[in-house]
C-alpha cells in the first residue's frame, strides 16, 4: 500500500479498514479500490488496485538501500516501550518524535485503535514484535501449522507505474476457511494490528493489467458485517448495509 510519501495514505486506510467498530467523516473516493464484493472476483472484472504495489526499498541521497517500512524491534526491547496511550508522551520522547507533528497524531491514533474493545466475534491484538506475532496466528488456530500468505508482484519492476488490473483466468480461489489478518499500523517501529473475524475468508486472486504486468492478490472477503458500524466506509462506497 505505498512507499516513500505514501504512508500517511496507509494511515488513512488502517483507521477505516481495520477498524470496523468506526464511523469516520473524512473517508475519501480515493479509498474506494480497497473494498469490493464478492461477485467483483469473477474473471474478467475489473479491479483499480493501483496503490496495492509498492517497493521494498529505495535509495537514499547517499545512494545506499533504506527500507521504506519500518522494522520489527526484537522482543525485549519492543516490550521495554509502554505501548499506551497513557504513555504516549514517554514514546513520543523515546522516538524523537515532536510532540504536535502529524507523525505524532498517527502514532496516537494507532495506540487508541489498538485499546479499542474489540467487536463481538472478532478477537484482537496489537503485535509489537514478530514473535509476540507469531504467538498470536498460533494460539488462534491452535497450531503451528500455519501459512503466511502476502499479495506480491509476479514481475516486479524497479518503478512503480499506476495501472487498473482485471481478474485473471479462475478468479478469486479460496484459500482457508479460518484466518488472522495483520495489518500494518502507522507506529515508529513494526507494530501490526492483528485480528480474527468471525465469517473472514481470504482469496488470491490473480491479477493481469493491459500490458501484461501481474499480481498475486491476496482479497478478504467479510461474510459477516451485522455488528459494524454502518457509517464505516465501506458501506459508503459499496452502497450497502450492513449484514448484507
Amino acid at each position: 500500500f505505498g512507499g516513500p510519501g505514501i504512508r500517511p495514505w496507509i494511515s488513512r486506510w488502517g483507521a477505516l479498514g481495520h477498524n470496523h467498530d468506526s464511523s469516520n467523516v473524512n473517508w475519501s473516493p480515493d479509498l474506494a479500490p480497497l473494498y469490493f464484493l464478492r461477485e467483483d472476483l469473477q474473471p474478467g472484472s475489473k479491479m483499480n488496485v493501483t496503490m496495492m504495489i509498492r517497493p521494498e526499498s529505495y535509495a537514499s541521497s547517499d545512494g545506499r538501500n533504506v527500507s521504506s517500512e519500518p522494522t520489527f524491534l526484537p522482543r525485549q526491547q519492543a516490550e521495554a516501550i509502554p505501548f499506551a496511550s497513557s504513555n504516549l508522551t514517554a514514546i513520543l520522547k523515546m522516538f524523537s518524535i515532536q510532540p504536535h507533528s502529524e507523525h505524532a497524531s498517527l502514532t496516537r491514533q494507532t495506540l487508541a485503535d489498538c485499546e479499542m474493545p474489540a467487536l463481538k466475534g472478532e478477537v484482537k491484538y496489537c503485535a509489537t514484535s514478530l514473535e509476540s506475532l507469531i504467538d498470536f496466528v498460533v494460539a488462534e488456530f491452535r497450531t503451528s501449522k500455519i501459512h503466511a500468505a502476502v499479495t506480491s508482484v509476479v514481475n516486479r519492476e524497479e518503478e512503480v507505474k499506476a495501472r487498473s488490473y482485471r481478474v485473471g483466468v479462475g478468479g478469486g480461489r479460496l484459500m482457508s476457511h479460518k484466518v488472522v489478518t495483520c495489518h500494518e499500523t502507522m507506529f515508529p517501529c513494526a507494530v501490526f494490528y492483528c485480528h480474527n473475524f468471525a465469517g473472514t475468508r481470504p482469496y488470491m486472486v490473480p491479477l493481469v493489467a493491459d500490458d501484461g504486468s501481474r499480481v498475486n492478490a491476496i482479497a478478504l472477503c467479510h461474510f459477516d458485517t451485522s455488528n459494524w458500524n454502518p457509517g464505516h466506509a465501506s458501506f459508503q462506497l459499496l452502497g450497502v448495509k450492513p449484514g448484507t
